[in-house]
């Protein structure tokens, strides 16, 4: 496995932990690469010396840095950053991040039962889809990925009872998000619905077909979309059991941001 000094460059932060959890001290980064076929030794003076000058010891960085490009078109290099990615806390940012960083070297991070491996070999310069399943603590799954836009929400929602995603999207608006709102006009939503007074929401009467607006969507950045069995109540939140996606794709996304055209024109 052979990639770029650009991805080395890229990738050093991952190990190291400083800005993707967990945080590897001295001792955990001369583990990780000894496990590897290195001889590194840590000792009273810290990290082992890479040839600075001044015989000066490395930082964690820089120590990462030599290590991952003295095995670079080496078997080892795919094995280093298979063990560091099946450590590291996989949410949605950290996977598609890493991804950007080796598509286009033309490798992909995939999941591999219950771990996750680094296929490829070969360019593919199609933007990775990443899709994260989500039964438990779907609330916070919302908030985590609702408080990383930068542009635009889409939503579609037949039932909007839950105060708490209603107050995250005043807060984007305050951050100057652009959102829009369509629900489902109906006696629910009017009498037990959250006040969406305060932002841009169009009420729709009935599906398409003359029955239920039962849609249960949202649309991120026309980057990523939210979808499953979960309106944003109270019910689906704290009785029901349910079920929300997390879909990394933005075709899929472009298909949901075309759906709400269609639905609120």
């Amino acid at each position: 496995m052979k990639i770029s000094p650009y991805a080395i460059e890229n990738i050093v932060p991952f190990i190291t932990g400083d800005y993707y959890p967990p945080y590897r001290s001295g001792q955990e980064l001369i583990k990780l690469f000894n496990n590897n076929g290195f001889r590194d030794v840590y000792d009273e003076n810290g990290l082992p010396d890479i040839g600075k000058r001044n015989r000066q010891r490395p930082s964690r960085k820089e120590y990462v840095k030599s290590r991952l490009i003295l095995a670079n078109d080496k078997n080892g290099l795919r094995e280093i950053l298979t063990l560091m990615i099946n450590e590291l806390n996989l949410i949605e940012v950290n996977l598609p991040r890493l991804n950007e960083i080796l598509s286009p070297e033309g490798y992909n991070i995939i999941m591999n039962g219950e771990s996750f491996l680094v296929q490829g070999g070969t360019i593919d310069r199609r933007k990775p889809i990443v899709n994260h399943a989500q039964f438990h603590d779907i609330q916070d799954r919302i908030l985590i990925a609702l408080d990383r836009t930068k542009v635009s929400i889409r939503l579609v929602m037949a039932w909007f009872t839950n105060e708490t995603l209603l107050n995250k999207l005043l807060e984007l608006k305050g951050r100057g998000i652009d959102i829009q709102i369509a629900i489902y006009d109906d006696g629910i939503n009017r009498k037990y619905g959250v006040d969406l007074s305060r932002l841009s929401c169009t009420m729709i009467k009935q599906g398409k077909k003359g029955g239920l607006m039962h849609n249960k969507f949202c649309v991120i950045d026309n980057q990523i979309v939210i979808t499953g069995s979960y309106n944003w109540t109270n019910n689906a939140e704290y009785r029901n059991s349910e079920n929300i996606t997390i879909e990394f794709d933005p075709e899929q996304a472009t298909r949901f941001s075309e759906e709400y055209r269609k639905l609120t024109t």
